[in-house]
């Protein structure tokens, strides 16, 4: 009997991963996202170029994962203002404050990014000159 409700568990373990490797592909989808994987793939050839250190390289990961995790969050967000607006017969100005909010983390984590990125990158482009 115990088995079965092990194997009852691992279905909803895989439905559940299901459910998010489906919202990755949606989400992967969108417009914002694309540009963030294309900034994604030059900082990690930067890295590769640069031979950054192991630890400025698990920074830049966790920093990649934070902007993607911030922009699916956005969509998500963005995706439920649009359910309301039409169910609830809503102007679109009627969801801005959500929308803006959602936007606005993304470009704060995507700013947090960017100077970090430069404090990692900078020197060593400098070095290249000097």
């Amino acid at each position: 009997m115990s088995f079965y409700f092990v194997l009852l568990d691992m279905t909803k373990i895989i439905k559940a991963f299901g459910y998010a490797f489906n919202g990755w592909k949606r989400g992967f989808e969108e417009n914002n996202i694309k540009i963030h994987l294309w900034a994604t793939f030059l900082v990690l050839l930067a890295s590769v170029i640069f031979k950054i250190s192991v630890a400025e390289f698990l920074i830049i990961i966790l920093l990649v994962g934070l902007v993607i995790s911030a922009e699916l969050f956005n969509t998500a967000i963005e995706e439920v203002c649009d359910v309301i607006k039409v169910k609830l017969k809503l102007g679109y100005s009627d969801t801005t404050m959500a929308r803006d909010l959602a936007a606005g983390a993304v470009l704060v984590v995507s700013m947090v990014a960017l100077l970090i990125g430069l404090i990692i990158f900078v020197p060593k482009v400098l070095m290249l000159f000097l």
